[in-house]
């Protein structure tokens, strides 16, 4: 039965390490939340677009420190 179980994680590891691939890799495409969590780091509502000059300026650096 040891065989067995060797295999099936095996292949369960092979399974995970390619979804996981694929997660990280669209990982930078999910922009959404990504401006969800500057909004809330910069204390205004998301998607608002009344913001003063410094906001932006706070936001913007947080979502491209982000996306690095």
């Amino acid at each position: 039965m040891k065989p067995f179980l060797n295999i099936t994680f095996a292949v369960e590891l092979l399974v995970l390490t390619c979804l996981a691939t694929v997660a990280v890799k669209a990982e930078p495409n999910n922009n959404e939340n990504v401006n969800k969590f500057c909004a809330y780091v910069v204390g205004v509502p998301y998607a608002s677009d009344n913001l003063n000059d410094e906001e932006w300026v706070r936001f913007q650096y947080c979502r491209d420190t982000l996306n690095q």
